[in-house]
């Protein structure tokens, strides 16, 4: 499984910088790739994981309320990424299936 997050930062009582370092801790240790400044794909072990990092997600939109906005979506192992974006397609499909080609 892989999930999604699309976010926006928006200035506020809180430093950014802040709010990026915790969301930056959050994703350590996952796989993760680009696809805008703002969006990223990420793996996902099972549903429980998924669950488990949106709680987390909304607890960050919580502290750093109206500064935190976001949407994360979970997607199957192997489902196609549609996007425009410009990205690295060979570590996007790490992420995506990562039974392929092994």
């Amino acid at each position: 499984m892989y999930a999604t997050l699309s976010y926006d930062l928006n200035a506020g009582p809180k430093p950014i910088d802040d709010l990026r370092m915790v969301l930056i801790a959050l994703f350590t240790g996952r796989a993760t790739c680009d696809l805008l400044a703002d969006t990223f794909i990420c793996d996902v072990e099972s549903g429980a994981d998924f669950l488990a990092v949106d709680k987390k997600l909304k607890k960050i939109a919580s502290d750093f309320e109206d500064q935190f906005i976001y949407v994360f979506t979970l997607h199957r192992t192997g489902s196609p990424l549609r996007s425009n974006a410009v990205f690295p397609k060979a570590k996007a499909r790490a992420i995506i299936d990562p039974e392929d080609g092994q």
